[in-house]
């Protein structure tokens, strides 16, 4: 039998599951689930890496953007344009990011630099995944939408043990990821 908890019960319980969480701790599963993330063939084969910059309470891809960009890949973070959309935008450092919607550092939106390879990588977020895939957000659709435009790109959602549950309830327009990198291993694998 499949719970009843809402996307929205289940977002509220996750998040102070992985707020509970000791800074040390989730730096140290920060620090295996990037070395997995670097190992995996999704990004050893990608030229372009599409990812999240880390806030609060995240899995830290701080070390991650550093190590794409010593390993010669080509590498791009989001930025809210408008209330539920969002574009990438290639960075040369992460000092060139200011704060910007929610407080979460971004790029300039340079139409020069906007990511627009024909295929990528891009490294999610999330508040909770399932074994099947399924991801819940912080609510506004952002990933959602950018990747309903860009279908062949291969999605890897970082997440910790903690943040992964047996169901969530999807709706049609939720993408699903192919992979749930925690510090565990792998969650689910395409």
């Amino acid at each position: 039998m499949r719970s009843l908890e809402t996307k929205k019960d289940i977002r509220n319980r996750i998040r102070k599951k992985r707020l509970a969480l000791a800074p040390e701790q989730r730096e140290q599963y920060s620090r295996s689930i990037i070395s997995q993330v670097i190992e995996h063939p999704f990004f050893l084969n990608a030229d372009e890496i599409y990812c999240y910059v880390s806030c609060e309470s995240e899995v830290s891809t701080f070390e991650l953007l550093k190590k794409c960009q010593s390993m010669g890949k080509k590498v791009a973070v989001p930025k809210v344009i408008v209330d539920n959309f969002m574009k990438f935008y290639y960075i040369d450092s992460l000092k060139s990011l200011t704060p910007g919607a929610y407080g979460i550092l971004e790029p300039e939106a340079d139409p020069q630099r906007e990511a627009c390879k024909e295929h990528a990588l891009v490294i999610l977020p999330g508040v909770a995944f399932d074994r099947q895939g399924n991801r819940i957000g912080y609510g506004k659709g952002f990933y959602d939408n950018y990747l309903s435009t860009h279908p062949q790109y291969h999605r890897i959602g970082l997440a910790f043990s903690a943040q992964c549950v047996d169901f969530i309830p999807a709706d049609c327009h939720d993408i699903r990821v192919e992979a749930v990198i925690t510090e565990k291993g792998n969650y689910i694998t395409c």
